[in-house]
C-alpha cells in the first residue's frame, strides 16, 4: 500500500513542525496527519452478499425500490373505509359485513366495497378504497368470520391512515441507503437485501505481516529461557487485524538481530500493504526497528504524547506501511485500538466519522492527581456505587505491562492532555470496548 509520493516532502516537514512544537504529538495530530499522508487503498473487490458483514462498502448503494413497496397494514385487523363508519348510526355498536380477506403475498383484489370491510394480515396490500385498519382486538367477529361487531368507543377513536404504512415511508426509491465508506453491520447487509443486491463493491482486505522481537521472547507452547516471558502482544495485534477484516500473516518472533529484521522486513514489504510490530521502537541497545527501517524506507513519525504507548513509529518500506507498537502489552493495545487499528481503517475508506472510538461521559468513582502532557488511558469497567448511580473505577494499577487489566476491564477512562487532576464525582469520558472496532 504505497503512501503518495508527492506526499514525501510534506511528510517530512510535517514531522519537522511537531518537533519544533513543545512537547510530544498529541494523539489527534498524528492520526490526522497520517490519515492525510496514508492514501486510501484502490483495491476493491465484488463479494456476495453473505460475505459482505464487516466489510467496508466502497459504492454508494441506492434504493432501488421503495420500502414497503405498496401501501400495507401495520397490524392484524380489518381494511375499511373511514367514511362508511360515519354515515352508519351514531349510538352503540355497528356490524359490518366481511367481503374477503387480504394475506401478505395475496393482495384482496379489487375495491373494498361499500359499507363492507376486509379481513387483513399485518404486511398485506391495503385494498383499494380502504383507508384505515382497525385492529382485531377492537372487533368481535361471529363463528364464521363473515361479519364483524365493533363496539362505539373504537368507532370514535378510527382516523383516517390508522394502522397503514405507505409506500416508501421506510425507503424510498432513489435514495441513497448505504453511504460509501460505511462498516457493514447486519442490519446495513439487510438493507442491501431489502433492496434485492446480491453483491456488493466493499474493500479488499489489507494484507498485513505482523510480528514479535525481543530475545526475552518465547512462543506459547514451547520451554521459556531463564529470564523469558511468553509472547502475547502477537496475538493480541493478529487479533486486532483480524476484527476490521485484515488478512494476517504471523512472521512469529524475530530476534533482536539488525540482519535478521532487515531480511524479515525486507521480504514482507514486497507482498504486504501493512507491517506490524511490537518492541523495538524506543531509543534503547537492543531497539532495532527504527534503524532498520531507516536503512531501506522512510520514517515519518516517532513519539506520541499519549500513555500507555509514547514510543511508536509509522514509516514506509517502499509501497509498505509499517507501524512499530510499543513492547509492553498494554501500550500494544491501547496504541493499537487509537492509532493503528484507526489508520488501517482509513486504508480501507472508512467514513471517518465511523472510525472514532464512542465516548461518553460519566462521573468518576475516584481521586486522581497526575501530570500533564501527556494524553492517558485507564483501564477501567463501570460500576453502579451505592446511590444507584453508574461510576468509572480504574484498574488498581497504572502499569502497562499488566495484560491482565485488560481482562479486568470493560473499557477506558480518557483523560486529556492538560487535565492534571480527577475528583470523585467529576465527569470524565469513557470508552467502552464495545465502542471501539476492533471489539
Amino acid at each position: 500500500m504505497a503512501e503518495k509520493s508527492a506526499n514525501s516532502g510534506a511528510d517530512k516537514n510535517s514531522v519537522a513542525d511537531i518537533g519544533r512544537q513543545p512537547g510530544l504529538t498529541p494523539l489527534d495530530v498524528a492520526l490526522r496527519l497520517a490519515c492525510e499522508q496514508v492514501p486510501v487503498s484502490d483495491l476493491i473487490e465484488t463479494r456476495d452478499l453473505m460475505d459482505c458483514y464487516g466489510a467496508i462498502l466502497r459504492e454508494d448503494v441506492l434504493a432501488s425500490v421503495n420500502v414497503p413497496s405498496v401501501d400495507n397494514s401495520a397490524m392484524d385487523g380489518y381494511a375499511l373505509r373511514v367514511a362508511d363508519l360515519a354515515a352508519l348510526p351514531k349510538t352503540g355498536p355497528i356490524t359490518l359485513p366481511v367481503a374477503g380477506a387480504a394475506l401478505a403475498g395475496h393482495p384482496f383484489v379489487g375495491d373494498v366495497p361499500v359499507g363492507r370491510a376486509v379481513r387483513i394480515a399485518t404486511g398485506a396490500a391495503i385494498p383499494q378504497g380502504a383507508d384505515a385498519v382497525i385492529i382485531q382486538e377492537n372487533v368481535a367477529a361471529n363463528e364464521d368470520e363473515s361479519e364483524i361487531r365493533i363496539e362505539r368507543v373504537a368507532i370514535d377513536r378510527i382516523r383516517h391512515g390508522d394502522n397503514i404504512r405507505r409506500a416508501g415511508e421506510d425507503v424510498k426509491k432513489g435514495t441513497v441507503v448505504l453511504p460509501a465508506g460505511k462498516r457493514l453491520r447486519p442490519q446495513d447487509v439487510a438493507v442491501a437485501a431489502g433492496q434485492g443486491r446480491a453483491h456488493l463493491v466493499v474493500a479488499r482486505p489489507l494484507r498485513v505481516a505482523v510480528f514479535s522481537t525481543g530475545d526475552e521472547l518465547a512462543a506459547p507452547g514451547g520451554d521459556l529461557p531463564p529470564g523469558g516471558i511468553y509472547d502475547s502482544n502477537r496475538f493480541a495485534m493478529i487479533g486486532m487485524m483480524r476484527a476490521i477484516g485484515c488478512d494476517v500473516t504471523d512472521l512469529g518472533l524475530l530476534r533482536d538481530d539488525f540482519s535478521v529484521l532487515l531480511a524479515a522486513l525486507s521480504e514482507a514489504a514486497q507482498n504486504h500493504d501493512v507491517i506490524l510490530t511490537s518492541g523495538g521502537v524506543s531509543v534503547g541497545k537492543a531497539d532495532l526497528l527504527k534503524p532498520v527501517v531507516d536503512s531501506i524506507g522512510d520514517i515519518h513519525a516517532w513519539k506520541l504524547a499519549i500513555k500507555p504507548g509514547k514510543p511508536l513509529m509509522r514509516g514506509r518500506i517502499g509501497n509498505c506501511l509499517v507501524l512499530g507498537l510499543p513492547g509492553n502489552p498494554v501500550s500494544v493495545m491501547v496504541s493499537g485500538l487509537l492509532y493503528a487499528v484507526p489508520l488501517l481503517l482509513h486504508m480501507m475508506g472508512i467514513r471517518s466519522e465511523d472510525r472514532a472510538a464512542v465516548r461518553f461521559p460519566v462521573p468518576a468513582g475516584f481521586n486522581l492527581k497526575r501530570g500533564t502532557g501527556r494524553r492517558e488511558w485507564l483501564r477501567a469497567r463501570l460500576h453502579r456505587n451505592g446511590n444507584g448511580q453508574m461510576v468509572a473505577l480504574p484498574f488498581h494499577s497504572s502499569s502497562s505491562g499488566v495484560l491482565s487489566s485488560m481482562v479486568w476491564a470493560d473499557g477506558l477512562i480518557e483523560l486529556a492532555e492538560n487535565r492534571a487532576s480527577v475528583e470523585q464525582g467529576a465527569i470524565v469520558d469513557y470508552i467502552p470496548f464495545a465502542g471501539l472496532q476492533a471489539f
